[in-house]
């Protein structure tokens, strides 16, 4: 686990969990808009969208982290994230809420035990606990990279 610092934090819900990114890497949050299919690409890639004349590819965070799948509700969003500030890099990525904006400045950080087999995210920054919430923090490069196909 690398060591990261984090001012803010965009927290959001997975299944009955709660998960954050980093916030400023967070570009756009949208309302899931049509997604374009794409064929021959792994389950977790729900296709792409276009956003400003860009095409997006979307992952669906669910089940790259090993979770069911689930339909789309309304609280269902889509968070379009620049791993490393180019737009040609973005990533829109389907959580299930989008929750708040955390100011993480001084809050501990404890490791996140993460099952290596079930999962295929296998790098987070860390667990906060966050009110009665644990907030598991992602680390958003190691999404991306793992999102590639």
């Amino acid at each position: 686990m690398s060591e990261q610092h984090y001012n803010t934090l965009l927290s959001f819900r997975l299944n009955d969990e709660f998960f954050a990114i980093d916030a400023m890497k967070v570009n756009h949050i949208l309302e899931v808009p049509d997604i374009t299919h794409v064929p021959n690409t792994p389950e977790f890639l729900r296709g792409v969208i276009n956003l400003h004349g860009n095409v997006i590819p979307v992952v669906d965070l669910r089940l790259m982290m090993g979770f069911d799948n689930a339909d789309f509700s309304n609280d269902t969003a889509i968070v379009v994230i620049a791993p490393d500030e180019q737009q040609d890099s973005s990533l829109g990525v389907v959580v299930d809420m989008v929750k708040e904006v955390i100011e993480a400045d001084g809050m501990e950080m404890k490791a996140t035990v993460v099952d290596k087999e079930e999962s295929m995210l296998k790098n987070f920054h860390g667990t906060l606990s966050v009110g009665d919430d644990f907030v598991h923090v992602i680390d958003i490069d190691e999404l991306a990279s793992e999102s590639e196909v």
